[in-house]
Formats: structure tokens, sequence, C-alpha cells
């Protein structure tokens, strides 16, 4: 029997396999090596939710190499790290030297040897409250999205914002449920910040392994000047205190929100319906509600309008308005909780 033969036979006996020993082998020789490359990091940790300090958490092993930036996906680095250490998809690590987050959005085992992917520099910490009110800070990755307008729609009597967000978050059973009437404050600007609300969650296109990741669409809003609390950074604030006080059996309205295909009416074409809602501080929605709707414009009674429970229906039959826009508001009886969308004429041809 040749000497190879008996090696092989040797380990078979023992379970393994030459291909099992080499990957021990090269396991073995990355590990008592692994600190000694210059893109070894210290002061790196898993991100858990709700973590303030982490001094008493303990760092992984890893390495942080070829760090990039583009336009499209940011800053980006790669890393590396022991097979007895897997950083997965959505997995969020947290850099205590210069205190800022890495959200992974690759991953890959090489061989059963060591785990290799890339990581991409959180640039905005995403505020809001759950259905009990407590308040969640996720790190996420933010990019403008807005194309083809400068971020602004207007005409003769008014000018709103139109920008558009795409956010990158961890999935888990708090990001997953984020859906429209979900708002955010996205603004650095403390005084009068901008709020967003979720248009689309796709929780589906980067479902990779148990974790993966979510991109949420947010489109520019107005603001809530009843419920948003700036000093907090949180739009649609629920008191919790009044959540475990209240014991009575009325729903109160949290916020109001159009539903619709498209914003665009063509002249001669269709109408195009617009849905009323009204949801409740748990995201539920309240459907006994009385609504009005209201159109601002200068040629109102050019547009063809008609109602029917909390749908608006509006049409037009004149290309003399064509490009023109008018802006349609959605309330209670009282006024108290309105949410407001601009519409735009254009040609049937």
């Amino acid at each position: 029997m040749k000497c190879l033969d008996r090696f092989n036979k040797k380990m078979n006996l023992q379970g393994g396999s030459l291909r099992n020993e080499k990957i021990r082998n090269s396991q073995k020789l990355l590990q008592e090596t692994f600190a000694d490359d210059a893109s070894f990091r210290l002061g790196i940790y898993f991100w858990e939710l709700g973590i303030v300090s982490y001094n008493e958490k303990e760092t992984i092993n890893i390495r942080l190499y070829n760090e990039r930036y583009s336009s499209a996906n940011g800053n980006t680095i790669k890393f590396q790290t022991l097979i007895d250490t897997p950083v997965a998809v959505g997995d969020i690590l947290y850099d205590s030297e210069y205190e800022r987050y890495y959200l992974c959005t690759e991953s890959f085992n090489i061989n059963g040897v060591h785990w290799q992917g890339k990581l991409v520099l959180c640039n905005w910490i995403l505020k809001w409250q759950n259905k009990n009110g407590d308040i969640l800070e996720y790190p996420c990755y933010d990019i403008n999205s807005t194309q083809y307008n400068s971020g602004e729609m207007s005409n003769k009597q008014f000018t709103v914002g139109s920008s558009q967000h795409m956010i990158t978050l961890p999935y888990d059973k708090n990001t997953v449920i984020l859906s429209s009437p979900q708002r955010f404050f996205l603004d650095k600007n403390k005084d009068n910040p901008t709020s967003f609300i979720v248009t689309q969650n796709d929780s589906t296109s980067y479902n990779i392994g148990k974790k993966g990741i979510v991109k949420i669409t947010l489109y520019e809003c107005e603001k809530n000047n009843e419920k948003d609390r700036i000093d907090l950074g949180i739009c649609d604030y629920i008191d919790k205190d009044s959540l475990a006080t209240d014991n009575s059996d009325d729903i109160l309205i949290s916020k109001s929100v159009i539903s619709y295909k498209t914003n665009v009416i063509k002249s001669g074409g269709d109408k195009q319906i617009f849905t009323g809602n009204f949801y409740d501080n748990s995201g539920n929605e309240i459907k006994d509600v009385s609504l009005k709707w209201n159109i601002i414009c200068d040629f109102k009674n050019s547009l063809e309008v008609n109602q029917s429970d909390n749908q608006i229906q509006i049409g037009i039959d004149n290309d003399n308005y064509v490009d023109e826009e008018f802006k349609l508001i959605l309330s209670d009886n009282d006024n108290n909780y309105s949410s407001s969308l601009i519409v735009k004429i254009e040609s049937l041809l």
C-alpha cells in the first residue's frame, strides 16, 4: 500500500479527509497571524439595539481594508474575520475609536477558512417610536434618491418639497413592519427639520440568510405641529404616560394619509381616485371618521369632482390647464388632522 493510500485510510478512519486537514491548518495559520496584519483593528463591537456603553462588551477580531467612496454606495470598506466570528448581512458594527457605525451589505464564507465581505458607513441615526411608545434609534445608510427635479414642486399659489430618500436598515422585527403612514425627521436642521413618510419597504430583494437588510423609500411630507416633537427628533410623538394611564375606550386620531396610484391627472382622460384614511397612535386604521376634502387652486370650477365615502375622484377636460397644479387637502371635520398632496395636470397625448 502506498504512503498516500495509508494516509487517506487513516484520515477516513478518524472521520476526516485531506481537504478538512488543509482547512484546519489554514484556519490555525490565519488565527496565529491574524493580529499581525496592518489592517487589524481594535475596539470593534457588534452593535446592539439600546446599548449605550460597550465597555463591558467583548470586541471582535477583524481586519478592515480597502476603504472607498462612491456617490451610489457611500463610504464602503472590506472586512475579514476568523471562521468563528461570522459577520452576517444586516449586522451593524460599532467602531469605538472613531464613534461610527458600519452596516454589513456583503458577507461570504471563504472555503470554511474565514469570512470576508463589505461594510457601508452609516451616515444617519433613524429615530421613531414603536406602538408601545418606546423610542428606537437605528444606525442606517441614507441616500438622497430625488431624481429629475430640484426637490420642489411649485406653481403660482405655493411651493412644496418633493424630495425622496432611500434608507438601508438591518432586517429585524422593528424594521420589517415600517410602512405608511410612518414618518421620520431627516434633517440636521434642528429648528425646522424636514419630515418624510414611508412609501415603500422592500424587505425581500436583500433577504440574505437569517438577517438581511431592508430598503425603505421615503417621500417628503408636511409636518404635524401638534404631534411632532422636534426637540426629541420624533414624528407623531406618543406620550407613554398617557398610554399607561388612559383606560378609556376612546380612539384618538394620530394622523391622516392620502393614498393614490398617481398624482398626475390627464386632461381628457379618466378621473384619478384619491383615498383618505385616519390612523390612531398604534398605526391602526380608524374607520368611522367624518372627513372632508378641499381643493386649492384658481380653476376649481373646471375640475370634475365626485365624492363617495372616503374617496374623491378628480378629472379635467380642458387643455388650457395642462402643466398646472392644485393642492388636495384631507382633514377631519374639526380640521385637527390634515394632510395634503400636490396634483399635476398633464396632456393626454
